[in-house]
């Protein structure tokens, strides 16, 4: 996979910076990575004059969202021809997302737009996490 190719596959994934793949990449393999934001603006820029050398790693973990995308998208694309969408909601945080649909557990919250968007789903409604903090029972 060249640096344009790894681009797109970000991209297409809800990855749109360097700042957020990187982050996404220690969230899968540890803070210890010697990878960085520069790093990964190189995986996805390339140097002016030729390609850059992609951590094999991080094509693989593109590659494993792609998989996951294309997989959820199938079963919503079934469920929709059936009247029983799944996609209800527009989150405003990946703890909001995460704490209702625990199948996105550590996946960006764009990952999820990016599935709303592909499926062509618009009637949505935001999601709001409400937090039961038991201090009226004390």
């Amino acid at each position: 996979m060249n640096n344009a190719e790894f681009k797109i596959e970000c991209f297409r994934n809800g990855l749109y910076s360097p700042e957020q793949l990187i982050e996404f990449y220690k969230s899968k393999h540890g803070e210890d990575t010697k990878y960085n934001k520069r790093d990964a603006q190189l995986w996805m820029n390339g140097k002016t004059t030729s390609n850059y050398l992609i951590d094999q790693t991080a094509i693989e973990l593109v590659k494993n969202l792609t998989e996951l995308r294309e997989k959820i998208i199938k079963v919503e694309r079934e469920k929709i021809k059936t009247e029983n969408q799944s996609f209800k909601y527009l989150y405003k945080s990946e703890l909001s997302l995460w704490n209702d649909r625990t199948e996105f557990n550590n996946l960006p919250l764009n990952f999820y737009n990016s599935i709303i968007v592909e499926l062509g789903i618009s009637d949505l409604e935001y999601y709001e996490l409400t937090i039961d903090n038991n201090l009226d029972n004390e």
